[in-house]
């Protein structure tokens, strides 16, 4: 899971340096500072991957056997 949100927070801009990231949490600093603008555009990916998820969660070929005799 971490690596999709650090794959999205580079996306949106907020990862500006990956060592920064790393030393930060290796520390038990914050690794991820953004501004509005870098936490909108965050926001927005990840409401993109959930509708992406939810969708292949729908379409998906149930797979339980039809008792459907007709």
């Amino acid at each position: 899971m971490s690596e999709m949100i650090h794959k999205l927070a580079t996306k949106a801009g907020i990862v500006k340096n990956d060592h920064h990231v790393e030393t930060m949490e290796l520390i038990g600093g914050r690794g991820y500072v953004a501004n509005l603008k870098e936490l909108t555009e965050f926001a927005r990916l990840v409401g993109q991957v959930a509708r992406a998820d939810e969708r292949r969660k729908y379409e998906r070929p149930d797979d339980t056997p039809s008792t459907d005799d007709g």
